[in-house]
């Protein structure tokens, strides 16, 4: 857990040219530290408490509160910093085990970027796939 928290912290410190461990409320930090508790969060499936941790572990004043609020605050800070999803996405395709659940979270992330060109044709390949499943279902 660690080892994979620290490195997925290290890149998006690489990314938002800062250090996310910094005891500052400045808003790029604020944001960055938002992204890399998401990530260790609902694709790493790490407690609150163990990221706080993570967190005090590395110099940054941390709280379990602070974690979940700082998730929750995700969508707003996305809204202002347009970065932020642009890393979220590159951080994710280099994790290899994040489970189903995960990556239907992801799926419907990247979704927003598609042409509808792209939707149309994801919506005929899904509905294939749809339609096998039934007819295993059936026999």
């Amino acid at each position: 857990m660690k080892k994979r928290a620290y490195d997925i912290a290290r890149q998006i410190c690489n990314l938002a040219e800062l250090n996310v461990f910094e005891n500052t409320r400045k808003r790029e930090y604020v944001e960055a530290r938002s992204l890399v508790s998401l990530v260790l969060y609902k694709y790493l499936n790490i407690s609150l408490t163990n990221i706080a941790r993570f967190f005090q572990n590395n110099g940054k004043n941390m709280h379990h509160a602070n974690v979940l609020h700082l998730i929750r605050s995700y969508d707003t800070y996305k809204f202002y910093n347009k970065n932020l999803d642009k890393w979220l996405d590159m951080i994710i395709n280099e994790i290899d085990d994040v489970g189903n659940e995960n990556k239907r979270t992801l799926i419907k992330h990247r979704i927003k970027y598609l042409t509808n060109n792209d939707i149309d044709e994801l919506a005929l390949y899904t509905e294939d796939m749809y339609n096998k499943v039934l007819q295993k279902e059936e026999v």
